[in-house]
């Protein structure tokens, strides 16, 4: 995620921080030594690292219950507006995602449970404060805080937890797409209650349901997106007609072929067959750094995304987006049989989408008699 800094690694996840976080607790800072003085000042700091502590054990919670499951966590990001746990792809076995979506909330609980055992006899059970007045009230604060946020998250509403388990219960019953829409309409039916909540009551209701409405359509696009690429091999989506260059040829010559074609991902050919890829952003980068005369061996991707012509569609768009690449090469024992990109795809889905349209428009305006032949 771009705007963050990586601080390091935990169980070989790397863990990072937006830098709006750091904005966010140098504005509490600032707010509340000209407001409350400097005791409280900090106390507040350290209260939203706590809290953020917590979120950032949740989403650890989430990666682990990944890994254990065969999907790999890439990162966790903590946002002032809590934390992101990017892995490479959520689990659609049902009981999976349940397990994995639960264990989350389940260790806010019991991160409020080991609190109050330790130190709630003392502190008690209390409504959060930014500015807490006492270490009493922080801690007090910091168990009502991992409460409100296993709630919270089990609201069955994408992305929060609780929609993910809905869906993982109804897909123990139907299609998986099938229950991505039911979810979503019942995500996006609170969302709107929070919306219209808000707007009489409370600003901040409003601006998480709207979110929570955003996000859930998001999601159900992704599958949607997901089901469709998961039928088609890449061989009926690759790009067959294209230009190549050689790794001892100039860029400018690369640059001359996009200026008089459409291509703008090339191959690369030496003597042994292909050897790497010159994408769009490489060349681009090349001219302001090197020139259009640097050799293409200097600038192609030597490491590039390579696919079988049978792997589907869906199997392509997740490694290009994981290991961050535009285009790959299309490979048969070895030999180049296209090339695709992810603008590729997304031309293919639109012309088959149009093509669906057209077939069914044909086929129900077509008189009943005619049909029935």
């Amino acid at each position: 995620m771009s705007w963050s800094l990586k601080i390091g690694k935990i169980f070989g996840i790397d863990f990072r921080i937006h830098v709006t976080f750091l904005l966010l607790l140098f504005l509490v800072f600032a707010s509340g030594l000209s407001e409350k003085g400097l005791p409280e000042a900090l106390r507040a700091v350290l209260f939203i690292c706590a809290v953020f502590a917590c979120v950032l054990i949740h989403e650890l919670g989430h990666s682990l219950i990944a890994r254990r499951f065969g999907t790999q966590a890439k990162s966790i990001t903590l946002l002032p507006i809590g934390g992101i746990a990017t892995v490479e792809e959520m689990p659609e076995k049902p009981s999976q995602e349940i397990a994995m979506s639960v264990i989350g909330p389940l260790i806010n609980l019991a991160i409020a449970g080991v609190l109050f055992l330790a130190v709630g006899p003392w502190a008690g059970f209390g409504a959060p404060d930014l500015y807490p007045s006492s270490w009493r009230a922080f801690f007090a604060g910091l168990i009502s805080v991992n409460v409100l946020l296993a709630i919270f998250n089990m609201i069955p509403a994408f992305p929060m937890d609780g929609g993910r388990v809905l869906r993982g219960i109804l897909a123990l019953r139907m299609d998986y797409v099938r229950a991505t829409s039911i979810a979503v309409s019942v995500g996006q039916a609170l969302s709107m209650l929070f919306i219209f909540f808000g707007i009489l009551h409370n600003w901040w209701l409003a601006i998480i349901g709207f979110f929570l409405y955003i996000g859930a359509g998001s999601e159900k696009q992704q599958v949607l997106l997901r089901s469709a690429l998961r039928r088609v091999p890449a061989r009926e989506a690759m790009v067959t007609d294209f230009r190549v260059v050689r790794p001892d040829e100039p860029l400018a010559r690369a640059l001359e072929h996009a200026h008089h074609g459409c291509q703008e991902d090339f191959p690369v050919i030496g003597d042994a067959g292909i050897e790497g890829v010159l994408t769009r952003d490489r060349i681009l980068a090349a001219i302001h750094e090197k020139g259009v005369n640097v050799p293409v061996s200097e600038v192609m991707d030597r490491n590039f995304a390579s696919f079988d012509p049978q792997t589907t569609l869906d199997k392509v768009y997740r490694q290009l987006l994981s290991e961050n690449k535009s285009a790959g090469a299309v490979l048969e024992d070895g030999a180049l049989k296209g090339m695709l990109c992810l603008e590729t795809i997304s031309r293919y889905l639109m012309y088959q989408s149009a093509l669906e349209k057209s077939a069914a428009w044909a086929s129900s305006s077509t008189p009943s008699y005619a049909r029935q032949g």
